[in-house]
């Protein structure tokens, strides 16, 4: 029997179909949701099904019930393939300069389906556009529409770096759901997916009638590959691969399928959304044995812009993700900005769920226990990709110098060479777009003291990336002494760098001052400079001292190196390592 062909290129469930291509049956996930609620959510990662899941939704309700005889819903359930109306979204639009734009797209997008069946539009806003259409196709046909949504929080996380733009569209996205709402009656289901949770869940969205499923066990695997689909839908082609790999030497000679199916496990599998369905990757898994080698498919196709902004504005310690606890409410939360980097990772796919831990909480005066998570990356693919490339990617960190840092750091450590370590910090500094700085978009504003915290948060992330893409083992806010030390750098042997990292806003240009050669003038700026920079150092080595960062290191019989670093406007920066022995 002939392999089916790999559905490569996001073929439609009907092309899947009627040329019997590769597919996973979730036609019992959608029968279930159906039967649930009329209108449903559901996040997940870019690239994981979920257009093809709308697609097959759609199909399902124009009643062509040949296309499903061979599925679950057709061969093994009650479903009546009752024919409906299908209206579908796309809110992936571009070029939104404002609001209105998104609004003008809507409410174009709702004029072309009153045309496409046949449904006279007078109304002019999309609210009444919508209600009027569902209206019209309710008494055209007998029964209520289905709404679907594809890529409902593009508008918003496509803008996020713009605030006003992105609430502005969250704005029009609430007002489209809440004219849902306002017209169930004419509706037979509704369907929403995206990304993050940004516009769905908060009680004002106008989407609050929408029930979640995106944490529900029962509809855990309704996107990608679960564990026995994998092994169903590849098991043609499990010998052929491992042909390849071990003829590659990618695999070890005397490997065995078995062997094989650890590795592609260990490479793309991994996700969970709370049920016993662990999940694969299903864009990785089908170019990993379109291509016969192991890669990072899926975060080479992008990186979203949303997430570049956060990683720039927050820490991450990849070594501590397993240690802190997120309750529900947090990974649900659903506002556009202040929400925590971790959660909008794990819906975006880069962090899984690791362990629920109930928690105690007081409501209304009584104790309940919540869910609470823990999150860790979900496979090699996502781990390695993180690590070694998106914080290169993010800051635009050259290669040559986080290579240096790998290489040559460790030992300008341990032989304090505080100029080598300065020059290395410098490249890392100077390799950064000036638009990537901190200080670029804030020159010239009032309140330095708070941009001074701000930059310093910034440069804390370029420093831990840098380390982190060079291979070390770091750890970020460490707990140590009487406080947290910025960074804690661990190196072989029971040796450690503990280094604390302050920011020197420069100050305003003042008048200059008669006289003087310009050489003189020179001379002058570059000792004030210096002697900020100095300043800045002493506020670190103080705070070394005075919270002993290195006391517990060193109680564990640990060698401890501190380091105090100091960074001034984008480029400039200085180091000086603390003889804690002396304090």
């Amino acid at each position: 029997m002939a392999q089916k062909e790999l559905p490569l290129g996001d073929p439609s469930f009907k092309e899947i179909i009627l040329k019997n291509m590769l597919y996973a049956d979730k036609t019992e996930y959608i029968h279930k949701m159906l039967k649930v609620s009329k209108c449903c959510f559901l996040s997940r990662p870019r690239r994981f099904g979920k257009t093809l899941l709308l697609k097959t939704i759609s199909e399902l309700f124009q009643g062509d019930r040949e296309l499903f005889k061979d599925l679950w819903i057709g061969a093994q359930s009650d479903y009546g393939f009752e024919r409906h109306p299908v209206l579908t979204f796309n809110m992936a639009y571009a070029k939104i300069s404002t609001p209105d734009d998104l609004t003008g797209k809507i409410e174009r997008d709702l004029k072309e389906m009153g045309v496409e069946h046949d449904v006279a539009i007078t109304r002019c806003s999309y609210d009444e556009i919508l209600g009027q259409l569902l209206k019209g196709l309710s008494k055209k046909h007998g029964v209520g529409a289905v709404i679907l949504v594809d890529e409902y929080d593009a508008p918003v996380t496509d803008h996020i770096s713009d605030r006003n733009l992105a609430l502005g569209c969250r704005n029009v996205l609430h007002d489209f759901y809440r004219s849902i709402k306002t017209n169930l009656d004419y509706v037979r289901f509704a369907f929403v997916t995206g990304i993050t949770r940004f516009a769905m869940t908060a009680v004002d969205s106008g989407a609050n009638n929408f029930l979640d499923i995106s944490l529900d066990g029962i509809f855990s695997g309704i996107c990608g590959f679960t564990l026995n689909e994998f092994d169903v839908l590849f098991k043609d082609r499990f010998e052929e691969t491992l042909d390849r790999l071990k003829a590659e030497g990618d695999l070890p000679p005397g490997s065995d399928v078995d062997d094989l199916k650890a590795k592609i496990l260990d490479w793309y599998d991994g996700y969970n959304w709370l049920g016993n369905a662990r999940v694969l990757n299903p864009y990785s898994i089908i170019n990993f044995f379109y291509k016969n080698y192991l890669d990072s498919y899926w975060p080479n196709q992008g990186w979203p812009s949303h997430l570049s902004v956060l990683i720039r504005e927050n820490r991450l310690d990849f070594n501590q993700l397993g240690l802190t606890v997120y309750p529900n409410r947090e990974v649900a939360k659903s506002e556009l900005f202040g929400v925590g980097l971790v959660p909008v990772l794990f819906h975006s796919g880069y962090l899984t769920i690791d362990k629920v831990i109930k928690i105690p909480r007081l409501s209304n005066n009584q104790l309940v226990r919540q869910d609470a998570y823990t999150f860790r990356t979900p496979n090699s693919e996502v781990e390695s990709y993180l690590k070694d490339d998106i914080f290169q990617d993010i800051f635009k960190q050259e290669d040559q110098y986080i290579s240096e840092l790998s290489e040559n750091l460790p030992t300008a450590l341990l032989q304090k060479k505080h100029e080598e370590i300065i020059r290395m910090f410098h490249n890392i500094l100077v390799s950064i777009p000036y638009h990537q700085h901190p200080t670029a978009k804030q020159a010239g504003q009032p309140d330095a003291p708070a941009k001074r915290s701000d930059a310093e948060k910034i440069y804390h992330v370029i420093l831990h990336s840098s380390l982190l893409s060079a291979g070390f083992h770091i750890l970020s806010e460490a707990s140590g002494g009487g406080g947290r030390s910025d960074i804690t750098l661990f190196l072989r042997n029971k040796v450690c760098v503990v280094i604390e990292l302050k920011y020197s806003y420069p100050r305003k240009k003042g008048k200059k001052a008669a006289g003087g050669t310009g050489d003189a003038r020179k001379l002058e700026k570059q000792k004030a400079k210096e002697k900020e920079l100095s300043a800045a150092l002493d506020v670190a080595e103080e705070q070394i001292r005075v919270k002993d960062y290195a006391g517990p290191y060193r109680a564990a019989r640990w060698e401890v190196i501190c380091l105090a670093v100091a960074i001034r406007g984008r480029t400039q920066v200085s180091a000086r390592f603390v003889d804690i022995e002396e304090s």
